[in-house]
């Protein structure tokens, strides 16, 4: 009975070992994939918003919203796509909708949890005011 004295302590450190590091493994490796999806949203509505309410050139507008902020994020630039109002002609009627659409291209982050390349795309809309003063 003596010689298995302190032998619990070192059980569960072991064990708990078993199960806390690889979980936090993978937390730290899937946190990529969120932080685009959370970037891919925030683009798309600084994007819409920014179209929405410029004077002239509102397509320019909302992708330099966007290129702003993927540079201020430190995303890629290479890895952004931005669509504007579904591939057709936006239409800047009152009441009209701006859409943009934000995708990310997510690269493989690890070897160790070989998730492949990836897309996350965002989506996000704004009405044109009813009583906005157009030029």
């Amino acid at each position: 009975m003596n010689s298995e004295r302190g032998s619990t302590p070192i059980e569960l450190a072991l064990g708990l070992m078993m199960i806390v590091v690889p979980v936090a493994i993978v937390i730290l490796l899937v946190a990529p994939i969120f932080e685009a999806r959370n970037f891919a949203r925030r683009a798309a509505a600084e994007g819409a918003r920014a179209g929405v309410v410029a004077i002239e050139n509102p397509l320019d507008a909302a992708s330099s919203a966007i290129a702003r902020l993927a540079t201020g994020l430190g995303v890629p630039p290479e890895s952004v796509t931005v669509e504007f109002c579904e591939g057709a002609t936006c239409s800047w009627a009152r009441g009209a909708t701006f859409v943009v659409d934000v995708s990310v291209q997510v690269d493989q982050v690890s070897d160790l949890l070989p998730t492949g390349s990836m897309t996350v795309s965002a989506r996000h809309g704004e009405q044109i005011d009813l009583y906005r003063s157009l030029p």
